[in-house]
């Protein structure tokens, strides 16, 4: 773990709220200069246009998606008292952006209140846990929650007192404490922000299940293994005094902001495409992609590998987990293409 990171070049949460607005003027300007090509200009396609074309598309959508969400993230921070910033206990700092940390804590005038909620605490050991919460605190009050029972498969640590019914009530706790030392006059509005698949609907459902079992049921929010079950703003009333606003989070790499000089020249070109690789690779391990929208799952792998092999132990585990038998290197020091070859003939999906 390192004390400070810089947010806006490692992590694509950051990336996406530093550059929403920049993206979406910039597509509106490209959209019309199309246009205006288009009218002036006729000729054959070649296959890089249509390569070109291909990757607009791609580019569209994206740029879409990130209007989509500017809006729904200014619409929760302007009607939000409380931010409860979801992470993945499993990976901190790769699910936190301090750029949107910044973002919250400025908000009118520094009124807001925001709270890390580290979630999925039992698929972590308690020691790692204990230091996570120790390094969190020192920015922001920090609290523990296991906010669903994990896969039957999964991996879990014994947390003792740490159950679902202890981490939801303290929180809930937290927020009515803070509820009443304001003494709005209105209901406490507390909006649940995050990267996809951190448990942002599990912990309304864990809060509303402090409820009694009737409210939790026809509260509940619908939750899933795979990224995108939540996409639209969503309203849970736990009492007079609380209110909570599920959001939808981020399914989708964030791509960088490139010079326009910088991105003209093929050298331009290639640290893009590496950035947007890159941005992609640490989104399919945060399980933040739909399966079905990964288009390249190599760059992915190779970054697992890559952070598997700076340990001896983790990666004897991986090969176990898997069956395989020590990885050889290729010709560049990759071990990649042997990882999956191996995995494929064991499961006998190598192609012939």
């Amino acid at each position: 773990m390192t004390d400070e990171e810089d947010a806006g070049s490692s992590n694509p949460m950051a990336a996406l709220l530093a550059s929403a607005k920049a993206q979406a003027a910039e597509y509106e300007e490209a959209s019309e200069d199309d246009d205006d090509e288009d009218e002036t200009m006729g000729h054959a396609e070649t296959d890089h246009d249509i390569d070109a074309k291909a990757s607009a598309t791609i580019s569209q959508s994206h740029d879409s998606s990130r209007r989509s969400f500017d809006k729904v993230y200014k619409t929760i921070l302007a009607s939000s008292d409380i931010i409860l910033y979801v992470l993945d206990a499993r990976d901190p700092n790769g699910t936190r952006s301090r750029e949107i940390e910044r973002e919250v804590t400025a908000a009118d005038s520094g009124s807001k209140r925001l709270i890390l909620i580290l979630n999925k605490i039992d698929l972590v050991p308690p020691g790692v846990l204990k230091s996570w919460l120790t390094y969190l605190r020192r920015y922001f009050l920090t609290l523990p929650l296991r906010a669903s029972t994990p896969a039957s498969n999964a991996r879990t640590f014994n947390h003792k007192s740490l159950t679902v019914k202890g981490t939801s009530e303290t929180l809930l706790r937290a927020l009515k404490t803070y509820s009443q030392g304001k003494q709005f006059k209105r209901s406490t509005t507390v909006g649940i922000i995050g990267y996809p698949n951190v448990g942002k609907s599990s912990v309304i459902n864990a809060l509303t299940s402090c409820l009694g079992s009737t409210r939790a049921q026809s509260h509940a929010c619908p939750v899933g293994a795979e990224a995108g079950i939540t996409t639209v703003l969503r309203e849970v009333k736990l009492d007079n005094k609380l209110k909570l606003l599920d959001s939808p989070g981020i399914v989708f790499p964030a791509a960088a902001v490139v010079d326009a000089n910088s991105s003209s020249s093929s050298g331009g070109e290639r640290h893009s495409r590496s950035k947007k690789n890159e941005d992609q690779a640490r989104l399919i391990l945060l399980n933040a992609i739909p399966p079905k929208q990964i288009t390249d799952p190599i760059p992915a792998v190779s970054l697992l590998l890559s952070r598997l092999s700076e340990s001896t132990d983790l990666m004897d585990n991986m090969l176990t987990v898997y069956g395989v038998p020590p990885l050889v290197a290729g010709p560049n020091g990759d071990k990649t293409t042997d990882f999956l070859v191996q995995v494929a003939r064991k499961r006998g999906r190598l192609g012939k």
